[in-house]
């Protein structure tokens, strides 16, 4: 069942690429007749499309989640019985998305799992303290991140970032890959929030007072730059990190990040008005220290959607 719902999207994933590429070739600059405002329906276009893709590779990693959950379920020791599809009839998820039911498998999977395999989890997990230092600054928004390999949050839940007195409300967020980011327009007036970062781009068109577009879906770790096409001024930074394990460096420049897994690891300052810092540690049973210096660091200029200068009008 999972796997033919794989293929499903799989093949809707690359239908949706072919389509992409098929808007982007009619919107070549080669074609004379096109006008300015066709070429901005098309470049419109090819956001929608490009965000439509990222949402089918989200449900693509939730249903193998799905998958994996139920693996985990029989494993277990769960006497799981054979539903009429000849899948495990998992009882009180009749009717249930496939979100619902992920969920409920992982819980249940979860409160199946003895009290020795807990003491076992709890020991090959640890904790890694450190400290942060800003040559002649301060350290303002600044987080340490756990990096290596992409994990899918199974309880993801949507961050708002408003947009409201021509500024991005919060300026700064860091989210775990997948996560779903809104874009409300609380102001009076237009904006067009847009990114151009590889992996990460997008752009949400023309949005007028209290439009409430789809959200976007990060599916690529990094530093994502969000800014606005009419108002240069605003400005966003997202960090979206592999997994789940981060945290917000306190004000006296400490920090712990825990349930960190034992061996050879590589954690990473990161502050959008910080150059970011890494650091590889053991870590033990005992735990681990970090120790990060940086320095302060100003964002460069940005340009507008379509890589020129922004005109005069923007204020």
């Amino acid at each position: 069942m999972v796997r033919r719902f794989f293929i499903a999207g799989l093949a809707l994933g690359l239908a949706l690429l072919a389509q992409t590429a098929t808007t982007v070739r009619a919107a070549s600059p080669a074609d004379n007749s096109a006008t300015a405002a066709d070429y901005n329906r098309l470049a419109g276009e090819v956001a929608r499309l490009q965000q439509e893709l990222r949402e089918q590779r989200q449900l693509i990693l939730q249903l193998m989640e799905m998958h994996s959950a139920l693996l985990r379920y029989v494993q277990s020791g769960g006497n799981a019985s054979l539903g009429p599809n000849g899948q495990p009839a998992m009882p009180g998820l009749q009717g249930a998305t496939p979100g619902e039911k992920a969920t409920a498998i992982d819980n249940r999977a979860e409160s199946q799992g003895s009290g020795r395999e807990t003491s076992a989890r709890a020991a090959s997990t640890a904790t890694v303290s450190g400290s942060v230092h800003v040559k002649g600054g301060s350290i303002g928004e600044a987080f340490v991140y756990l990096d290596g390999p992409k994990v899918l949050s199974p309880h993801p839940k949507a961050v708002e970032i408003k947009q409201d007195h021509k500024q991005f409300t919060p300026a700064c967020a860091v989210v775990q890959v997948g996560t779903r980011v809104l874009f409300p327009n609380e102001d009076k007036v237009f904006h067009n929030t847009f990114s151009r970062t590889p992996g990460d781009a997008f752009d949400l068109g023309t949005l007028k007072a209290g439009d409430k577009p789809n959200p976007v879906t990060f599916m690529t770790p990094g530093h994502v730059e969000v800014f606005c096409n009419i108002h240069s001024k605003m400005r966003a930074d997202i960090m979206v990190v592999p997994n789940g394990h981060w945290v917000r460096v306190r004000d006296d420049g400490t920090f712990q990040l825990t349930g960190i897994p034992l061996g050879t690891r590589h954690v990473i300052l990161w502050g959008p008005k910080l150059k970011q810092v890494s650091q590889q540690l053991e870590v033990t049973a005992a735990g681990a220290a970090a120790s990060f210096t940086t320095e302060a660091s100003t964002p460069a200029p940005h340009l507008n959607k379509q890589g020129g200068e922004y005109g005069s009008y923007e204020e």
